[in-house]
């Protein structure tokens, strides 16, 4: 048995059939992971949402773009220009693409490998426990009975920094952002959420470049401008721009070995 862990599918199928079929994918065997951002900007999200819901031993994690769908599902965001989900919108079976999407979690702990899953990062001040405290809490309101609350009041970039005297939807988005959208911040966690690139932020750094107090080895997506490469011995980034016309990847846990397959 094997496990792979792959980075933003962003629903190049194709891309992510073929990469099954490169590694060799034992569906009945193999472990699949999946660091969110599973839709959007790609050709065939129902290609991508059929698979993944029905291989049996697939663990994902939430992404800003899996989360953005779920807003517009409920009515609570507007279809922007760059979103490609109309086909997951205008299907039949839209409400059980959603349902799956609200039982996915932030962040996944391979307690025994001593690795997380997270789709953007981990804020640096935040211990492991802390982190998995906080994902459970926007978790709950993900699979709340009503959770149009929380998608009405998911986006903005403030506050910028974890306070545990935060409540409400205050705490509940900067948690969100925090696991799902970070790139750059500051060592006790501001976060800077408008820049996207390569190009760093005066006062700013990679999430990633400050120690931890932790031996975690982190796995990561979102970051396709990092091209696969973090300069940090406890990360592995695995967003490779297959959505841009780049590459999707996959990490063999077993033997950390890395196999891509060009996008379509």
């Amino acid at each position: 048995m094997s496990t792979y862990i792959i980075g933003d599918i962003q629903g190049c199928y194709d891309a992510f059939s073929r990469l099954l079929e490169e590694v060799r994918y034992d569906s009945a065997a193999d472990a699949l992971w999946l660091a969110g951002d599973m839709i959007n900007r790609g050709p065939d999200n129902v290609g991508v949402m059929e698979l993944i819901m029905q291989l049996p031993h697939v663990t994902c994690v939430l992404g800003n773009h899996d989360l953005h769908f779920l807003a517009v599902a409920f009515d609570q965001q507007r279809v922007m220009r760059s979103d490609t989900f109309s086909d997951l919108l205008d299907h039949p079976r839209r409400d059980e693409y959603v349902g799956y999407l609200l039982r996915q979690p932030l962040i996944h702990h391979a307690e025994a490998a001593n690795l997380v899953m997270v789709h953007a990062g981990l804020p640096p001040q935040l211990d492991l426990p802390t982190c998995l405290s906080l994902a459970a809490e926007v978790e709950a309101a993900l699979q709340a009975d009503d959770p149009v609350p929380y998608f009405a009041s998911m986006y903005g970039n403030e506050p910028a920094r974890f306070d545990n005297r935060l409540t409400g939807m205050e705490r509940l988005r900067v948690i969100t952002n925090g696991f799902t959208r970070i790139r750059y911040c500051k060592a006790d966690g501001e976060l800077e959420l408008s820049h996207k690139a390569d190009i760093q932020p005066e006062g700013y750094s990679p999430w990633f470049s400050f120690e931890r107090k932790d031996d975690l080895h982190i796995l990561f997506g979102h970051w396709a401008a990092l091209e696969g490469r973090a300069d940090a011995s406890f990360v592995t980034a695995l967003d490779t721009g297959c959505v841009w016309g780049r590459q999707l990847t996959a990490l063999r846990l077993e033997d950390r070995q890395l196999i891509t397959v060009e996008a379509s």
